[in-house]
């Protein structure tokens, strides 16, 4: 079966030691069968130590043990990348199944992920990576891609101002401008587990500017809405999931409203709403439940 990716997957590679928020800290790393094998053939007790249940045993601070001081992998630079664990060499790749395809993507939780989408333009043309025409999608695939090509449709349509798109594509699905007060949002936002506590401090929700910063809001809303809302499986599903899509984007806008401009600081705000939200399975229930609760 192929796998089909955003055009713009392939300007994607890890920056390794330059990386400023390593997937190497912090987070949960799993070791699969195959590569726990891998390590028990070749002797490697230095490694097998630092393992346990399952997964990597972490050091103080979340760090991985085989993260070396000047940012790069021990595992890799000792033994090569095939030696690593089917998620140190896939992240942040995602990917999900819509009908008879399979659909991958980068995930904006990693900084250079974050750069690429955003900086990117050609969000809307998917290329297969042994093929050079994205075959046509079948019939069981035409309702989730066909909503997907016609916000794609809106959102390239930079003669009407940025917040008109946002509306047009909230009438197509029966969404309200508002779906909470700012307020209300915040309390909501408060109660959300986040992996970093002083980030509860920036989460808010803001309007939708239309100068020059918005083209940022409109990459990151096609981002979100080729990651959640291509996998709703009915009507009502993709219109809490264009609706959670929305919400993210104004969160994004919030840090826009409050002084973030530079091209740096608007992906490392993507990043962060991408890592505290998209990344928790839990955070993005609860919004998801919420939204579905009011529409």
């Amino acid at each position: 079966m192929k796998v089909y990716f955003p055009s713009y997957y392939n300007k994607f590679k890890c920056i390794a030691e330059r990386c400023q928020n390593s997937c190497c800290v912090g987070w949960e790393i799993t070791v699969d069968q195959k590569t726990l094998q891998k390590y028990e053939q070749s002797g490697r007790d230095d490694i097998l130590r630092h393992i346990s249940c399952g997964s990597i045993v972490l050091c103080d601070g979340g760090r991985c043990p085989f993260l070396t001081e000047c940012g790069l992998c021990r595992i890799i630079s000792e033994l090569g990348e095939e030696y690593t664990s089917v998620i140190c060499r896939e992240h942040p790749r995602f990917y999900h199944r819509i009908g008879e395809r399979i659909e991958g993507g980068i995930g904006a939780s990693c900084e250079e992920a974050a750069r690429v989408i955003l900086t990117s333009d050609d969000y809307d043309s998917l290329i297969c990576l042994n093929k050079e025409k994205v075959d046509a999608p079948d019939e069981t695939d035409m309702d989730t891609l066909g909503a997907r090509e016609e916000i794609y449709g809106i959102l390239k349509d930079r003669e009407t101002p940025y917040s008109t798109r946002l509306d047009k594509i909230r009438k197509k699905y029966s969404l309200p401008k508002e779906l909470h007060t700012a307020d209300e949002w915040q309390q909501i936002f408060s109660e959300l587990e986040l992996l970093d506590p002083s980030h509860k401090e920036l989460f808010s929700v803001g309007r939708a500017s239309d100068g020059c910063y918005s083209v940022y809001s409109e990459r990151f809303l096609a981002y979100l809405i080729f990651r959640h809302a291509s996998v709703a499986e009915h009507r009502d599903g993709l219109r809490a999931r264009v609706a959670f899509c929305l919400l993210l984007t104004e969160m994004l806008d919030s840090f826009v409203s409050r002084g973030v401009r530079s091209e740096v600081q608007i992906v490392e705000a993507a990043r962060i709403i991408s890592e505290e939200i998209e990344y928790s399975e839990y955070n993005c229930s609860s919004l998801i439940l919420e939204i579905e609760s009011i529409i």
